[in-house]
């Protein structure tokens, strides 16, 4: 009687069982490794330093730095944050989970993952922060006249310039932390614009109060010109100063000076008329009892 096929396929189930225990353990390896990593990202609006940030936070010894990896979480899911409740769309916006987990597997259990793009308070800052333990957040703020004055001449808000529809949240989405003075139809390119801002403002309050568990840290980028400021945010992150980070510090990225040249054209747009502009946003929004975040970075460095 032949009784090889009976053996082989007790081999095999053997084999199978081990198969399951070692998926067991390296899935449970694995688990414990993403967890185990510290995560680092950024409240901006946008066109307020955080590809700097992103550069000057990757000379640090312990930091694997990212501006805007892929997926970057714009077109479809902003789509889906402006027109539904976040719960609506929470699935399948955890995509971007996903996607840092894959990259933590990869880097060196010691590092720290560091994202700095835009869209983390618009599109994905709550799928991460249920799935990563060790989440940690920058709120990065620059003069608002400026930022206004650089929204206005890359054509942001406007028809002069299609791509901003990719990124740029409407002030009036369903999950806008704050009131807007009027609908997006009713507004010019200014308006929209300062109201985003205010907006993106009022989210970053917002998820202060939502996620008290989760350290942020207040930075203006004109401060981080003077080293002293640059030391004491590293201090604050635990992270380490090195060579890289004292040649860094003074560099400008991202100018786009060819780019705001080809949608601003001839027009000379002042920062006293961009903050006449966010006054007056101001005062209209306090005449329907909007109440605006006192935090906006309104003072010049």
């Amino acid at each position: 009687m032949n009784n090889q096929p009976k053996i082989n396929s007790l081999f095999s189930k053997i084999s199978k069982g081990k198969q399951k225990i070692i998926q067991k353990i390296q899935h449970s390896i694995n688990h414990n490794k993403i967890l185990s990593h510290r995560l680092i990202f950024c409240i901006n609006s946008g066109r307020s330093g955080s590809n700097y940030l992103s550069e000057l936070l990757g000379t640090a010894e312990e930091v694997i730095s990212y501006h805007e990896p892929s997926p970057s979480m714009t077109g479809d899911y902003l789509t889906m944050v402006n027109k539904s409740e976040y719960a609506t769309s929470f699935s399948k916006r955890r995509f971007k989970s996903s996607a840092i987990k894959d990259i933590l597997l990869k880097i060196p259990d010691d590092k720290i993952y560091c994202e700095t793009n835009h869209m983390f308070i618009k599109t994905f800052f709550d799928v991460v922060a249920q799935d990563f333990p060790k989440i940690e957040v920058i709120i990065l703020r620059r003069y608002l006249p400026k930022v206004l004055k650089s929204f206005i001449e890359l054509g942001y808000f406007s028809d002069k310039n299609q791509a901003w529809k990719f990124w740029m949240s409407s002030p009036n989405a369903v999950t806008a932390a704050i009131p807007c003075i009027d609908v997006d139809v009713n507004l010019d390119q200014w308006d929209l614009s300062i109201a985003y801002l205010i907006d993106i403002e009022a989210r970053a309050k917002r998820f202060q109060q939502e996620y008290p568990g989760i350290n942020t840290y207040e930075v203006c980028l004109e401060e981080l010109n003077n080293f002293a400021k640059v030391e004491s945010l590293f201090e604050q992150l635990k992270i380490s100063l090195t060579d890289s980070t004292k040649k860094m510090y003074t560099q400008k990225i991202n100018q786009r000076k060819e780019t705001k040249k080809k949608y601003s054209g001839k027009q000379d747009i002042s920062l006293s008329h961009c903050q006449e502009r966010i006054e007056e946003y101001i005062q209209r929004a306090n005449d329907l009892n909007i109440s605006i975040p006192t935090t906006l970075a309104l003072e010049s460095y």
